[in-house]
């Protein structure tokens, strides 16, 4: 039986009308029962709620997955901040959501995910009411091997695992797929059982400009990657595939909107899906 990717999908807007456009282009155009979207978290004056509620309320067959940036969410003080986290994984239990990706966000802050997540396992009484819900974590697996930044990105992974309020992984981008091989296999020692879920762009020419001369912070792309679409297609491509022998879920981070958008990132799957085939590996 020939593999079939099903990825994730950000979705990209500015209000609750784009929001819903957005959301109906997806719906009309996968195959699958169930459209599984992420609502990020990009600005403090997000209104992640009200989001969630208009991409809930838009169909039942949407999968959410909201962002919670401690950056962007914090409040005059740790404990006050810890109590906005718990009020939002509260407010998404009552909509029958039981995850969020918990980021720190750029920039360092006493109250990261990883401060969060420490607080929150030693919180017996929120534990018991809200035995359901889980978060899930970012990882950067495209630091240098053997270097300081490598080390501390996984110890800081150990510690977001070990209050056993943690269900999946997200990688961030970069285009070294020997790092992102790796990365998946140092994870999958570390919690068998956790859900991974890559991150990889869909590569246009705008997207590549943009990269060369603003990097986001913490994205590592090789000259390579950068040198033409075509390249970094294969590279996405091998990526994907990577993923998915890995049992991760590709987490498709560009905007899927125009008709050309879809055609690329089916095209783009089938090709990750044809290798995976070829590999005999799953």
């Amino acid at each position: 039986m020939s593999t079939r990717i099903a990825p994730r999908y950000e979705l990209f807007f500015k209000d609750v009308k784009c929001l819903e456009t957005e959301l109906r282009a997806l719906r009309r155009r996968t195959s699958s029962a169930t459209t599984r979207v992420n609502v990020p978290n990009k600005d403090k004056k997000d209104d992640l709620i009200a989001w969630i509620d208009a991409a809930r309320t838009l169909s039942d067959d949407v999968d959410v997955v909201p962002h919670y940036s401690m950056k962007n969410q914090y409040r005059r003080d740790a404990n006050q901040s810890v109590e906005a986290v718990k009020a939002f994984a509260d407010a998404m239990t009552a909509r029958n959501i039981d995850r969020c990706l918990l980021v720190s966000g750029s920039g360092s802050r006493k109250c990261d995910s990883v401060e969060v997540l420490r607080r929150l396992a030693m919180d017996r009484e929120w534990k018991r009411r809200a035995s359901t819900f889980r978060f899930d974590v970012a990882y950067n697996p495209h630091f240098d091997e053997g270097s300081d930044a490598a080390a501390r990105e996984f110890e800081r992974l150990e510690k977001k695992m070990r209050g056993g309020l943690v269900r999946g992984v997200w990688f961030q981008i970069g285009s070294d797929v020997e790092k992102l091989e790796r990365g998946l296999e140092r994870v999958r020692d570390l919690a068998p059982d956790a859900e991974i879920y890559g991150s990889v762009f869909l590569p246009s020419k705008q997207l590549l400009a943009r990269m060369k001369f603003r990097p986001w912070a913490g994205v590592f792309l090789s000259d390579e990657y950068l040198s033409s679409v075509e390249r970094a297609e294969e590279i996405t491509i091998a990526q994907m595939a990577c993923l998915v022998r890995h049992g991760a879920t590709p987490f498709i981070e560009s905007p899927v909107t125009k008709d050309e958008d879809w055609a690329q990132c089916e095209r783009l799957l089938a090709a990750a899906a044809k290798r995976v085939d070829e590999s005999g590996k799953l």
